[in-house]
């Protein structure tokens, strides 16, 4: 295989990874400080750009046991471009089972996005932070 044809099948690789990415609309991550497990399920999939939607938020602790009755606030935007979302997202129902809908989550346009999430829980306050390159 020449060194062009490599870099071609490279290069369509990673296009199929970028789009696997986007169209992938569940994303995991831990907190900081350690101690939550967070697992984000798109309602919308594939997410596409322009489409209000809803993510269901599950936090689990380190043994895998549920997290209820936490307030979470999630902000976000593209550090690229130096702006926020263009939408107020905030969770409007504790649905159990350490699950929480947020609702009024849009991307409005295609690229690097973060979502961060600020977790409070009796006196600990978490932050955890998702990717997602749509």
């Amino acid at each position: 295989m020449t060194a062009n044809r490599i870099r071609d099948w490279l290069t369509g690789l990673a296009l199929v990874l970028a789009v696997s990415t986007a169209q992938a609309a569940t994303v995991q991550t831990q907190s900081t400080p350690s101690g939550l497990q967070i697992e984000m399920q798109s309602q919308l999939q594939p997410l596409t750009i322009n489409q209000m939607h809803g993510w269901v938020i599950s936090l689990t602790d380190t043994q895998g046991q549920a997290v209820n009755n936490a307030d979470i606030t999630v902000t976000g935007g593209m550090p690229t471009h130096d702006h926020g979302l263009a939408t107020t997202p905030r969770i409007t129902q504790q649905l159990g089972d350490g699950q929480y809908l947020l609702q009024g989550v849009r991307f409005h346009m295609p690229g690097l996005w973060q979502l961060e999430l600020l977790i409070q829980i009796e006196e600990t306050t978490y932050r955890a932070q998702v990717e997602l390159n749509l």
